[in-house]
C-alpha cells in the first residue's frame, strides 16, 4: 500500500511527484540541501560515482556499515602478501595473492544472498565455473607456447599475438559463457545479479588461470630465486591490478547484458552502455592492452599499465552500476512504508532510500530490519562483518599453509657433501669449514 501520509514534491530531475524526504525515492536526486550531492554512486550515497572505490564497486549490496569489513580483509590481504614477500616465501605470497579477491567475492555471494535460494546454480555458473574455465586457458597457453608460461619469465616477440591477444580474448570469452547462461531466469533481473555475476567468475577465471600457469614455482622449495622487489612488484600487480582489471570488464561486460535484455537503458543518453557487442570489444582491448604490456614493457611499467587499466575498468563498472540502478525506477510502482537496510529510517519502498539516497536494490536480500529494534540489529550486523573477517582471514592462512606443504613436498632433496668423520646425508656442522680455500656456513645444507 502507497504511503499517503508523508507531503509529496515535485522532483526536479524526474518530474514525478515523490514524498518530500531528502532525496527522491525514484531517481535519487537531492532534493534538499542537506542531502548528498546529486552526483553521488547510486549505490553508496555517501561516495561520487566516478570516485575508483573498489569495495562499494565490486560488492555493491553492501550496507555503509558492511563496507568497513570487507576493506579490512582486503588490507590485511595486501600485508599478509608483502610480508611473506619480504620473508622470502614466494609461493605462499603469491598464492595468497591469487585467492584474496576470489575468496571475497565467495563470501559476499553468501553474505548479500545475492543466489536468492539457488545457491548451486549460481556458485557453480559463476564461481566454479571461472575456476574450471582458467585452468582450461593456462592449459591452451601451454599448448600455444610449449615450454610452458614461467610467472617472472620474459616472453618472447614469436608469442605476442598468441599470449597477448589470442589467450586474454579465449578467456573473457569462455569468463563470461556461465554468467550469461543466468540472464534468462526472472529472479535474476536486477542489473546488480549481472554485474556481480560477472565479476565474480571473471575474477575466479583470473586465479585459477594465474595459479595454474605459475604451479612450476612450488618445485623450486620455499624461497625460489629472484630480487625481492621484483617480486613485490609482481605480487602486488597479482593482488591488486589483475582482479580489478578482471571484475571490472566481467563486470562490465555481464551488466551490458542485462542492462540490454532484462534493463530500460536501451535509448537515449546511456545507451552506449547498455550496448553488449560494444562492451565486449572494450573489454578485450583492455585485456589484449594489459598482457601485451606484460609481455614486452619492463615489469614497473607493465604493472603500473595493468593498474591504470584496472582503475578505468572500475569506474567503468560503476558508472554502469549507476545507471543501471536508476535505469530502474521506471518499472517499480511505490510500496508501503519500509526500513532500509543501509540507515535504519523508515521509508517508502521504490527504487531509492527516501531519507539515505542508496538505491534500495544496492541492498542485502538476506539481511532485513532486525525485529526488536535497531540496537539489536547494529550488534548483529556487528556480529555478523566480524564473522566475515574470521572467516577470511583463517581461509588465507590454511590456504598459504597448504601452498607451505606443497612446496615442501615438491622441493627437490638436497644432496649433501661428506666429510671424514661425519655420516653422508647428515646435517652439516655448525662450525665454518675450509672448502677448497673457501670459508663458508649453512643453515639449509650443502647443494
Amino acid at each position: 500500500m502507497t504511503d499517503t501520509t508523508t507531503p509529496r514534491t515535485r522532483c526536479p530531475s524526474c518530474s514525478a511527484l515523490v514524498p518530500d524526504l531528502r532525496y527522491c525515492n525514484r531517481c535519487g536526486w537531492t532534493l534538499h540541501p542537506e542531502g548528498r550531492p546529486s552526483h553521488g554512486f547510486a549505490a553508496a550515497p555517501n561516495e561520487r560515482e566516478l570516485t575508483p572505490r573498489v569495495v562499494s564497486t565490486l560488492f555493491p549490496q553492501l550496507p555503509r556499515a558492511s563496507m568497513a569489513a570487507f576493506r579490512l580483509a582486503l588490507l590485511f590481504a595486501v600485508a599478509l602478501v608483502t610480508a611473506f614477500a619480504l620473508a622470502g616465501a614466494y609461493p605462499l605470497a603469491i598464492v595468497v595473492a591469487i585467492v584474496s579477491v576470489p575468496t571475497l567475492t565467495v563470501i559476499y555471494l553468501y553474505d548479500v544472498d545475492v543466489y536468492e535460494d539457488e545457491p548451486l546454480v549460481v556458485i557453480g555458473l559463476t564461481v566454479v565455473w571461472g575456476a574450471l574455465m582458467g585452468v582450461l586457458v593456462a592449459q591452451i597457453g601451454r599448448k600455444l607456447a610449449p615450454s610452458g608460461l614461467d610467472l617472472l619469465g620474459q616472453s618472447t616477440g614469436e608469442t605476442v599475438v598468441q599470449q597477448g591477444v589470442v589467450l586474454p580474448l579465449i578467456g573473457l570469452t569462455l569468463g563470461l559463457a556461465g554468467p550469461l547462461i543466468l540472464l534468462p531466469y526472472p529472479r535474476f533481473n536486477d542489473v546488480l545479479d549481472g554485474t556481480t555475476f560477472g565479476a565474480a567468475s571473471a575474477v575466479w577465471l583470473a586465479a585459477a588461470q594465474t595459479l595454474t600457469q605459475s604451479a612450476s614455482l612450488f618445485r623450486d622449495g620455499l624461497h625460489p630465486a629472484g630480487a625481492t622487489l621484483t617480486w613485490l612488484l609482481r605480487l602486488l600487480q597479482l593482488a591488486i591490478a589483475v582482479p580489478l582489471l578482471w571484475a571490472g570488464v566481467g563486470g562490465a561486460v555481464a551488466g551490458a547484458f542485462w542492462l540490454r535484455y532484462r534493463g530500460a537503458v536501451r535509448h537515449g543518453p546511456h545507451s552506449l552502455i547498455g550496448r553488449p557487442v560494444l562492451a565486449f570489444v572494450v573489454a578485450g582491448g583492455f585485456v589484449v592492452a594489459a598482457a601485451i604490456a606484460q609481455i614486452l614493457l619492463v615489469l614497473w611499467v607493465a604493472v603500473l599499465t595493468s593498474l591504470a587499466l584496472g582503475v578505468i575498468a572500475l569506474v567503468w563498472l560503476r558508472h554502469l552500476i549507476h545507471v543501471g540502478l536508476r535505469s530502474e525506477a521506471a518499472a517499480i510502482t511505490e510500496g508501503a512504508v519500509m526500513t532500509c537496510v543501509n540507515c535504519r529510517e523508515a521509508t517508502p519502498r521504490h527504487t531509492f532510500c527516501g531519507r539515505c539516497g542508496v538505491a534500495l536494490h544496492a541492498l542485502p536480500k538476506g539481511r532485513g530490519a532486525a525485529p526488536d529494534g535497531f540496537r539489536t540489529g547494529s550488534a548483529r550486523a556487528r556480529l555478523r562483518d566480524r564473522l566475515v573477517f574470521g572467516v577470511f582471514g583463517v581461509t588465507l592462512l590454511a590456504t598459504g599453509a597448504s601452498a607451505a606443504g606443497v612446496a615442501l613436498a615438491l622441493a627437490p632433496e638436497t644432496e649433501r657433501v661428506c666429510f671424514p668423520g661425519e655420516p653422508c646425508g647428515g646435517p652439516p656442522s655448525s662450525s665454518p669449514r675450509l672448502v677448497t680455500g673457501a670459508v663458508w656456513r649453512s643453515d639449509e645444507g650443502v647443494a
